[in-house]
Order: C-alpha cells, then structure tokens, then sequence
C-alpha cells in the first residue's frame, strides 16, 4: 500500500510525464508545497530539484546546454526600450530674469539582459548587462554614423539563503531596499553587502529588516585623511507590510507599507561619479532619515481595479553642514532646506503583465538643496538638481502580455531662485518621454 508521501511523490512523477520538461523546469512551488506539508525534507526537495535539472538535461534540446547538476534553477530575461526624448531647460542666472531656455530632442534606447540563478543549499548568483555605463542611467543615444555600442556589466552578485528568514547577497546587485525615485534612481544597482531579516506574524504580516553596506569607491589609502579612506554609504530599513480587507473568497486584499530607514556616509569622498548631475567631493555630512510607503485598495473600482496612495521623504540631519562646508554658499542667503518630500496617487487596471492592462500615476515632490545626494538621486527629475520642486506624471498600456508603451512628463521649478551652483542651476525644467518597451 502507497504511503501519504509515496502517493504525492507518484502525483509529482505523473504530473512530469503529462506537461514534460516545461513543468519540470517550473516544478518549484509544487516541490516547496511538499516541504511545507512535511512529506519530503529539505534535503530530499534539493535532490529532487538535481533530478528534475537533470532529467531536464538529458531528454531535451535545450539540455544541450549541459547545465551543471548544481543548477536548480536557470532564468535569462531582459527589454528593449525605445525612446523619444524632448527636453527643456532654462539655467539659472545669478540676477534679474531668465532669457535662455535650452531645449533638445533625443532619439534613444536601452537594451538589458540579465541571468539569475538558482543553486542548491540556499546559493545563488546573477548577473546583467546593459547600454551604457553611467550608474544611473542605461540609455544610449543614437549617434556615431551607425557605430556599434558598447554594454556594460550592471549586475555581478551571489546570493546566499541561510533559511526562510535569513538572506545575504555580495557584489553588484539589485536595489535591496523599498524605494521611490525620489532618493534612489531606478537605475542605479548598489555593490557591496546587504543584508535582509524577514518575520512573519500570524496572517501575511510581515516585518523585514533591510541593511546595505554600499562602497562608493576605492581610494588610495597612502594617501593621508578622508582622500585615503574607502567612501561606504551604510543605510538601514524596516519595512513593515500589514493585509487588511477582504476579497470576494476571504482573503486579504488591501495592504499598508511603512518604511522607515536611516542613511549615512563616511568621511570620505568621490572623485569618478559619471551619472546625470555628479558630485565629485566630499561624502560629509549626509546623515539621512527616510521614510517611505504605500496604502493600497485592491478591486477599487471593480474587480481587476486597484488604487494605491504613496509617499517618500528625506531628512537630512547635517544639512546647514553639508550646504556651507561642502557646497561652499552662505547661509546667510541660501537655506539649507533639509527635507525632501513626495507623495503620489496611481491607479491601475490589471498587474501590467498581459494585454490590455494600463496605469497612470501622478505624484509631486519637492527636493531641498541639502537634502539628498546627487550621486543617487532620479536623474531625470529636474535632470537630477537640487533645490526642485514640481510634477512627475505617468501611463502605460500594454499592447500585448509583452510589449507595452509608456509616457512620462515632468515639470519642475526651482525653489530657490538665482541659485547657480552646479548642482541646483536649474531654473525650470520640462521632460517628456516615449517609450516602446519589449520584455523577454
């Protein structure tokens, strides 16, 4: 007579046989039911994800591959945008009005492919490649007579999960924090070590400790002082998400995510940023306290509908320092304005995964002069200045579950007039963006 785990093991088995290597690829949630209901152990899940790989290897074309028999897991994606760019910008002048607005239209694009990979006892590794090198940014202009263009390596990592709550990931890596683009372009992919904590309270709740230990860059230590010390950004988060509400069947729909966190660097300096609005200088005196989040009313406005209410803020404890000593203005006539601030609404038809679904968002933020870093700040926003104030609105649409088309437009003005620091010499911006995205 079958026992209970022979019975699911055969239904596993069957399962195989009839869909063929497309599920055994796919085999891990069914796999991690099993551990969960306590049929099969982890090690017996790790030796039965080898097999599948395996098997997968040996009866089918792409088994060719020869995949390592570490190798749970394999997965290759990456877009292709296309973008028409019209920007404006006016500079500040020091007195009187402005006379100057520079405008530019710009034909673009960005290609990505990334690989993320699944190794057995908890490891694994990914990587992506990408159009240009700025940190922040992955576009490349059309320019050149037809030259070729370069890629660049954004991605370079290992992952290691110690259990279900535990995780670590070294190297050049996703963005491990919950974020806007009101501090982090979406862009940008830290390097260095981060760390993840993940508790789970009755229900969905759950609270997740995030901790990233970013190095900036590498610097000469013969050298004496700060220009001898290694520039590190060492930044912390809670993130907090609760359920509430219930859908048509009982669960929990609508949530609420509360993200405080606090950022800081070390004594020391940047000399090679290459993004949008680069600071080359010190890293003194940001000391940051951050908080992020998001309310979320899931079948809002009908089934398939959901309106979500977000927001971000930055702090900067150190900012009369950071604007006198390292910006060199006078407090005097400029205010240090340490607070950056955003809050938006969207709404949405759909995930955005197959086609037909849409979204739009709207959100207004102001960006005080010594409130961020510009090392990683949007650079698109106000072209990443300081000292801003204005709008971001957005839509998408997907044309089919792969391809969809996307609009953004952004209107910012300075709040401190006359300011010509390079940083913040932006009188008044505008940005509108076209994009044809492919996934693959």
């Amino acid at each position: 007579m079958l026992t209970l785990k022979s019975k699911w093991l055969a239904l596993l088995g069957s399962a195989l046989l009839i869909t063929g290597s497309a599920l055994a690829q796919d085999s891990g949630p069914l796999i991690d039911i099993l551990v969960k209901k306590g049929i099969v152990t982890d090690q017996e899940a790790e030796e039965l994800r080898a097999d599948l790989v395996k098997d997968f290897a040996a009866n089918t074309s792409a088994g060719k591959l020869n995949l390592s028999s570490s190798l749970t897991e394999f997965k290759l994606s990456g877009d292709l945008r296309m973008r028409h760019q019209i920007e404006t910008q006016a500079p500040a002048v020091a007195t009187g009005p402005v006379s100057v607005t520079n405008e530019r239209t710009r034909e673009r694009f960005r290609f990505r492919l990334n690989g993320d990979v699944l190794l057995q006892k908890g490891w694994g590794a990914g990587f992506a490649l990408e159009t240009a090198q700025a940190a922040d940014s992955g576009n490349q202009t059309f320019q050149g007579a037809n030259d070729d263009y370069a890629m660049f390596l954004a991605r370079a990592y290992i992952s290691y999960r110690l259990n279900a709550d535990w995780s670590f990931v070294l190297g050049k890596q996703k963005n491990p924090f919950y974020v806007t683009d009101l501090r982090w372009d979406a862009d940008i992919n830290p390097q260095g070590v981060s760390e993840n904590y993940r508790y789970a309270f009755s229900g969905k709740d759950t609270l997740e400790i995030r901790a990233l230990q970013n190095i900036m860059e590498d610097r000469n230590e013969r050298l004496a002082g700060p220009a001898g010390r290694d520039s590190w950004l060492f930044e912390q988060q809670a993130v907090y998400t609760h359920w509430f509400g219930r859908d048509a069947i009982g669960n929990a729909a609508d949530s609420i995510v509360l993200a405080p966190g606090f950022a800081k660097y070390n004594a020391s300096g940047i000399d090679l940023a290459t993004n949008e609005n680069p600071f080359t200088g010190s890293t003194r005196y940001l000391s940051l306290l951050t908080f992020a989040g998001e309310v979320n009313w899931a079948n809002a406005a009908g089934a398939g509908n959901s309106v979500k209410l977000y927001w971000d803020s930055s702090y900067n404890l150190e900012a009369n320092n950071r604007v006198s000593r390292v910006y060199g203005l006078s407090l005097s006539r400029w205010d240090a304005d340490p607070l950056a601030w955003l809050v938006g609404v969207a709404y949405g038809h759909g995930l955005g995964k197959v086609q037909g679904d849409y979204g739009i968002k709207l959100d207004y933020r102001q960006v005080g002069l010594g409130s961020v870093d510009v090392n990683t700040n949007d650079s698109d926003f106000a072209f990443g200045k300081l000292s801003q104030q204005g709008f971001k609105l957005a839509g998408t649409y997907n044309i089919t579950d792969f391809t969809s088309f996307n609009v953004t437009y952004m209107h910012t003005t300075a709040i401190q007039k006359n300011l010509t620091h390079a940083l913040a010499n932006n009188d008044h911006s505008q940005l509108l963006q076209l994009d044809l995205v492919l996934k693959f």
